[in-house]
């Protein structure tokens, strides 16, 4: 095996101290490198063919540049926030560990706080459910000074930093586009899974198409219904959807209610977008676009949270914002215009 190069010899190469080359590799603060120094760095870094020494780095810094995502990879939600904060990782020299949910020991959240502590990861943005709340891992974050950053999970506390979306807004962005395009009303149906609490985000989504139409001096019209497979409720759903005056507006805080009021609507010849006026709160399946009629919605940014997530947690890391900064972040909405509502 040749020789391996070093920092010296890109500093040789190039004309330059090390501490210029380091300054270039880590962009340290503190150090100015003038352009032509910089491209003399670069330069002498391809024509030398110099990698980086990952574990020497990280015995000096005492970091590992690799922040860990945490859930489930058969969520589609949480693919999308791997994308975003893969987008914020690349930008600033880190990479992303993927450590997947699951039943067994080395699946557990807890797993990661050892990689934390044998600085194998530098902190962990993990998709949560919201009434899955854990006081343990909690203390655990804390007592460590673990960077942790919770996408929708931990809403309500002040120990746990937490990305989040105005589901009030969301669905007044909702009910005003409905409102606007067809002058009609919506009946508010709310899908929820028998034996679980509804989350912080659907009770917030509940309140504000409360809210909305007291303000409109409106009387509210609600379904609350259990989810269940189309094949054991279809029934009932073609049932509801021949008792809608025509025409009706419906918005439903999930994207499957949505579904079900569609296939119910076309089982019956209503005209989905004319006779009954259809859109979804959320697009948690990802269907809404592959439907017919295509189904309008407001959406959570997924991905664009995962970035946020992943920048925010780069910032404690860099000591850039105090670990006991635990402010959440809030973003709004995505309206998608499609064909269920006024086309």
């Amino acid at each position: 095996m040749g020789k391996r190069v070093t920092s010296f010899d890109v500093a040789k190469r190039a004309g330059v101290s090390r501490s210029v080359v380091s300054a270039v590799l880590n962009g340290t603060q503190g150090i100015g490198v003038g352009e032509e120094k910089r491209k003399a760095v670069l330069e002498a870094i391809r024509e030398l063919n110099y990698q980086v020494d990952a574990q020497a780095r990280g015995m000096k810094t005492g970091l590992s540049r690799c922040l860990a995502a945490y859930g489930n990879v058969t969520n589609l939600l949480f693919l999308q926030v791997l994308e975003g904060m893969q987008a914020a990782c690349a930008g600033q020299g880190y990479h992303v560990l993927l450590y997947p949910l699951g039943p067994s020991e080395h699946q557990k959240l807890e797993g990661l706080l050892d990689l934390y502590l044998q600085r194998r990861i530098d902190g962990i943005v993990a998709l949560d459910r919201p009434h899955q709340v854990s006081e343990s891992w909690v203390e655990l974050v804390n007592s460590h000074k673990l960077p942790y950053i919770s996408v929708e999970g931990y809403p309500e506390h002040h120990q746990i930093t937490s990305v989040l979306m105005d589901y009030w807004e969301s669905i007044h962005r909702a009910l005003d586009f409905i409102w606007e395009r067809t002058g009609l009303a919506p009946v508010y149906l709310e899908l929820y899974h028998e034996h679980i609490q509804l989350g912080s985000g659907d009770r917030q989504r509940r309140q504000a198409y409360e809210q909305w139409m007291a303000d409109k001096q409106l009387e509210p019209c609600m379904l609350s219904a259990a989810d269940g497979p189309w094949e054991q409720r279809r029934e009932f759903w073609t049932d509801w959807v021949s008792e809608r005056s025509k025409p009706s507006a419906v918005l439903t805080n999930w994207s499957r209610g949505a579904v079900y009021v569609c296939r119910a609507a076309q089982l019956l010849g209503v005209e989905v977008g004319r006779d009954i006026h259809v859109m979804a709160a959320d697009n948690t399946e990802r269907i809404n676009q592959h439907m017919y009629p295509t189904i309008t919605s407001v959406e959570v940014p997924y991905v664009e949270m995962g970035r946020l997530a992943a920048e925010r947690i780069l910032e404690t890391i860099g000591g850039r914002r105090a670990f006991s900064d635990h402010s959440d972040m809030m973003v709004s909405s995505q309206l998608i215009v499609r064909d269920s509502v006024g086309s």
